[in-house]
């Protein structure tokens, strides 16, 4: 028989206080709807209609039971919040919701096959150094591009490599695979707007304009018109045709890289532009494999497991080692006393964990590979 635990009112109440705007929750209806939820579960259980039930969370009840609330409540009068507190049509509905809800995705939630958990070093070393790396860039000026265009490139690419993690641990190799085709997108422009800094940043914020009046169709106006006719002009410069407006406004700024004009092999596209430019060709093979699991040919649908897991793995591995040049480079010299001495003692400890993590990983794919 499972385990199961109701809050009393004076508990109850003290969950509801810690919650973010807990004072715009009627912590009476929420507890008339949290105690008819448990009546229906305990039930369940008890006519063994779930024979295998475990213990039973009243926490994740209860938040089930806010979450109802709240979104059932959002933009409705005061008056109208007021007679569906009284309607016990209402709280019988939502608390059946929430039974639902709690049975189904907390005691008997789909899971994928795992290969993986937060807990094991490979993921918990890295997924720290991330979040350490995030919380020191919060602290800085952010979303104003023509002041924090690398800032925040390097943001939204730590943040996507968290992402990455959550999904390896949660079963979703491809997935994650795929969210490392966009990790390795935003890599390959920040290490180039790094090595070259203003000169280029700014002419990749003019094709920032450029792609805000193409998508809006915004060149009727007088300063729309004047930008459109800027890119038309570069573009007859380049001798590049109508037809390539698009790969212009997206890869038109790596003209501005010297040497590029000049340069035979140079395409306006990833592969022989962008990604050659920032030296990171090797990659084009898994680009491309990860570019069929979006557009969800047979190798999304059959997939294997355990070669999603090791080659998502590795590639995020490997872009972190960039990354972390990047952000050591652009903020050591700005970050406070306090937050280098952190930073160094993080670092010295699990910098070189992390580059032996990602041998070991390396030395288990090239052994699973011969078994296969």
């Amino acid at each position: 028989m499972a385990n199961f635990t109701i809050l009393n009112r004076q508990q109850f109440d003290a969950v509801i206080q810690t919650l973010n705007n807990s004072e715009n929750i009627n912590k009476d209806v929420v507890y008339q709807i949290y105690t008819t939820a448990n009546e229906g579960i305990q039930s369940l259980i008890e006519s063994g209609f779930f024979p295998r039930l475990g213990n039973v969370n009243p926490f994740e009840i209860l938040y089930y039971c806010v979450g109802e609330y709240a979104y059932t409540n959002q933009n409705k009068t005061e008056e109208e919040k007021t007679k569906m507190a009284s309607d016990e049509k209402y709280i019988t509905s939502i608390a059946s919701v929430v039974s639902d809800k709690y049975l189904s995705l907390s005691m008997f939630n789909h899971a994928e096959r795992k290969l993986a958990n937060k807990f094991i070093p490979p993921v918990s070393s890295l997924n720290l150094y991330l979040n350490f790396m995030l919380n020191i860039l919060s602290t800085y000026q952010k979303n104003d591009p023509k002041q924090t265009l690398v800032t925040d490139l390097l943001i939204k690419s730590v943040s996507i490599s968290r992402c990455i993690l959550q999904l390896i641990t949660e079963g979703y190799e491809t997935e994650a695979f795929s969210n490392w085709r966009t990790l390795h997108e935003c890599e390959c422009t920040l290490l180039l707007l790094d090595k070259y800094k203003e000169p280029l940043i700014n002419r990749y914020l003019i094709h920032m304009q450029y792609g805000i009046v193409f998508k809006n169709g915004d060149t009727t106006d007088e300063k729309g018109t004047r930008i459109f006719n800027d890119m038309k002009e570069e573009m007859h410069g380049y001798d590049l045709k109508s037809k390539d407006i698009k790969k212009y406004i997206e890869y038109g700024w790596l003209y501005d890289i010297p040497g590029v004009k000049e340069d035979e092999k140079f395409k306006l596209n990833f592969r022989d532009g962008l990604e050659r430019l920032a030296g990171l060709s090797m990659y084009s093979s898994r680009y491309e494999m990860s570019s069929e699991i979006i557009h969800s040919t047979p190798m999304l649908i059959y997939s294997n497991k355990e070669y999603f897991f090791f080659i998502t793995l590795l590639s995020l591995y490997e872009s972190f080692f960039r990354l972390e040049k990047v952000f050591l480079s652009l903020f050591a010299k700005n970050m406070s006393e306090e937050q280098m001495k952190r930073y160094i003692d993080m670092r010295s400890v699990y910098y070189a964990q992390l580059v032996n993590i990602h041998k070991r990983e390396v030395a288990q794919f090239k052994a699973w590979q011969q078994r296969k």
